[in-house]
């Protein structure tokens, strides 16, 4: 890691294209053993533009997923709001698609994800990733609990749809799963409405 890595402080800024989302630069501190950080604060987070309506039904929830290299995952958009980071040493080319009503739909944001990096993203925007390093773990903290009967809520696009216009890295190398690969078109994606959402 460089040390650029470790001078960071804790920063946000808006993403212009998807309205809502928030990207963070996040302290990790280090030497030659390792390194440590605090993932979510709430109470530095929240002047710096982390929505407080995030907290507003008091259900929070911490999933982390293991990915090897090359595994490709989304696009979903599922009804609650998270704040993703890498958990680890690893890196994700991340990807993200607006699928709500409105003049942002079908809107697109890439950037790659580190430990030093945290994305907040508003329930409505379909979440990607794929791992650029040889293994990671992604980390969604989510302010709902995952319930089955919740996934008729959920929303898709393709990743691959060439409207999109999303850069991946090695397409046709990626390891993706048969759900993924047959997820609609933006062209035939309903937008999310409110009462959806």
């Amino acid at each position: 890691m460089t040390e650029e890595f470790f001078e960071k402080t804790l920063a946000s800024r808006e993403i212009e294209a998807i309205p809502g989302m928030l990207e963070f630069d996040i302290p990790v501190h280090g030497d030659n053993r390792g390194w440590f950080k605090e993932n979510f604060q709430k109470e530095k987070m929240l002047p710096l533009g982390f929505p407080e309506s995030f907290f507003a039904e008091g259900k929070l929830q911490n999933n982390v997923s293991f990915s090897r290299k090359n595994v490709l995952r989304g696009l979903h958009a599922e009804p609650w709001d998270k704040y993703i980071s890498v958990a680890d040493s690893g890196r994700v080319l991340g990807s993200w698609v607006d699928l709500r009503e409105g003049a942002s739909f079908g809107q697109v944001y890439q950037t790659v994800i580190d430990a030093s990096k945290g994305i907040f993203v508003p329930r409505g925007v379909a979440n990607g990733f794929q791992v650029l390093s040889d293994t990671v773990s992604y980390s969604y903290l989510v302010n709902d609990y995952w319930a089955l009967d919740l996934k008729p809520k959920y929303a898709f696009v393709n990743y691959a749809d060439p409207a999109l216009d999303i850069t991946w890295e090695n397409l046709e190398e990626a390891e993706v799963s048969d759900a993924d690969k047959n997820h609609p078109m933006l062209k035939d994606v309903k937008p999310l409405t409110k009462d959806l959402l």
